[in-house]
């Protein structure tokens, strides 16, 4: 913590480089305005000096008086400000200083002396910009030094106040205070001519606030007694809580378990005379995953959640935990907090409902969607696979002749069939009605070839099926259309749009065939 005086020092400092930066700063502006003034001062000099000569020298370019021209020139080539100058007529030069080598300057036009609106000549007025510079330099340069004057001694008076009106009483308010003891009953005295003043006030307050911290420590006193009562219920109300609740070592072992956890863990076969998580390891189907989520809240001090399937020694069913781990410092260590939940009722909803929603009710493969998750997560990782669009020849008369349920029953035969041609990585998906896709991760032409082939001939063989005490055979065959990626496409979409390509081209020719799509 930094040293109060010493704050209050470096807040002194502070506002002197403060004010001086501002002196130099306001220094700098104010010689640049004063040798700006100056420069525009000479430049109207120059205008003045022009507007005084222009009438002598017009009647000398009338006359082409070469003598009074010399004298008008020799005039303004005196004055400092000017560095050369030259009179023309409207022909010729009629006079200039030895210095003008037609350089650029001001030019004034000379009117005829009794023509107004006529004129007979100009003069070129060179400033001598090195003198109008040095002098606007002086100048400015004196005015700065004088206005340096000024402000330093009221500088020095400043801080000289600053110090002994506000820095040195702080200092002597900040040491006392750094004496006293926190809740004891000793206060601050205002410094000397003091006692009304801001310092005073301050003073005032900073004794409020040590009254208030005795007040704080007698209450924290009485609040430890209030404690140690409230400890009592709240071990009761743990005892007695309807969530299984430990209270678990770093090291492990479990101090605490209320009657829910006792109730939880002997329903495992599972005693709470053993170490946690060891207790529960040989029941976890992911003891990786336990063990790295107590290593993870022990090492990060951070609460930690997870939900893992263990088995029941006793029905040696799935049962799902949901566990919260917290841990929490005291006096004695690390200990941490774990709550278990039995989530096993909302786990199989869960799995109910992911059931519903991806896979085909009637086949037992994927549906669109479950299909389309497993084939956007290939195109994500850039896993290259073949896509087999299959339609299904001839199937709708057997709907309109023997009925959906020989349909149906047709559909389940060729799921059956089609699962049969491919590997269980490999995506089989009911696409809607009568068109299903297969798709093969990795799979090389020839290979490929031979699954198309397999599918056809697959999907050709017959389902006897009773209808009316008759026995029927349900025939039907497949147009395959085949598209790669990322060979074809690179999104699903286009994927299915290829594939359903070469499908139709199989389509419009010979049916109960393949082909693969041609760019």
């Amino acid at each position: 913590m930094i040293n109060r005086s010493s704050l209050i020092i470096r807040l002194t400092i502070a506002l002197a480089l403060s004010s001086f930066m501002f002196g130099v700063i306001y220094s700098k502006l104010y010689y640049k305005n004063v040798y700006a003034e100056e420069l525009a001062r000479s430049k109207t000099t120059i205008e003045q000096i022009g507007q005084t000569v222009s009438t002598t020298a017009s009647i000398a370019a009338y006359l082409e008086d070469a003598d009074l021209a010399v004298e008008v020139i020799n005039g303004l080539i005196s004055n400092d400000v000017i560095l050369a100058a030259k009179i023309n007529t409207e022909k010729h030069t009629l006079a200039k200083s030895v210095l003008f080598n037609e350089q650029p300057g001001n030019r004034f036009v000379l009117t005829h002396p009794f023509i107004l609106s006529a004129q007979v000549g100009s003069i070129i007025l060179v400033p001598n910009d090195v003198f109008i510079r040095q002098q606007a330099s002086s100048i400015a340069s004196d005015s700065v030094e004088t206005l340096v004057l000024l402000i330093v001694p009221m500088l020095i008076l400043f801080l000289s106040l600053a110090f002994f009106m506000i820095t040195r009483p702080m200092t002597i308010v900040s040491k006392h205070l750094q004496e006293i003891p926190p809740g004891e009953s000793l206060r601050l005295q205002a410094p000397k001519n003091h006692k009304n003043s801001e310092i005073g006030q301050v003073t005032k307050s900073v004794n409020f606030l040590l009254d208030k911290t005795q007040d704080l420590f007698q209450q924290e006193r009485e609040l430890r007694n209030a404690i140690s009562v409230l400890e009592q219920r709240f071990r009761l109300m743990f005892e007695r809580a309807s969530t299984p609740t430990l209270l678990v070592r770093a090291s492990g072992r479990i101090e605490l378990a209320n009657d829910a956890a006792q109730d939880l863990m002997l329903g495992l076969n599972v005693s709470a005379e053993e170490t946690f998580p060891d207790c529960l390891m040989p029941l976890c189907r992911s003891p990786d995953a336990l063990e790295s989520l107590i290593n993870d809240a022990v090492t990060n001090k951070q609460v930690k959640q997870l939900e893992i399937e263990f088995e029941s020694a006793l029905t040696h069913l799935p049962v799902w935990l949901n566990l919260v781990v917290i841990p929490t410092e005291s006096d004695e260590g690390l200990y941490l907090q774990v709550f278990i939940n039995d989530v096993s009722y909302r786990r199989n909803m869960i799995n109910e409902l992911k059931q519903k929603a991806q896979f085909d009710p009637l086949t037992g493969l994927n549906n669109r969607y479950g299909a389309e998750l497993k084939l956007r997560f290939w195109l994500d990782n850039q896993i290259p696979f073949a896509l087999l669009l299959i339609d299904l020849d001839k199937f709708k008369p057997v709907n309109d002749i023997y009925g959906h349920n020989a349909g149906d029953a047709l559909l389940k035969h060729i799921a059956t069939n089609l699962k049969e041609c491919v590997r269980n990585d490999d995506v089989v998906a009911r696409w809607g009605g009568d068109e299903f896709i297969v798709a093969v991760p990795h799979i090389a032409r020839d290979g490929l070839e031979k699954i198309a082939e397999h599918i056809v001939s697959k999907t050709q063989q017959p389902l006897s099926f009773e209808k009316e005490g008759d026995s029927v055979q349900l025939k039907v065959s497949a147009s395959v259309g085949i598209s790669c990626f990322p060979e074809h496409a690179d999104t699903l979409h286009e994927l299915i749009e290829k594939a359903d390509n070469a499908m139709y081209r199989v389509k419009m020719s010979s049916k109960n065939n393949f082909a693969f799509y041609q760019m």
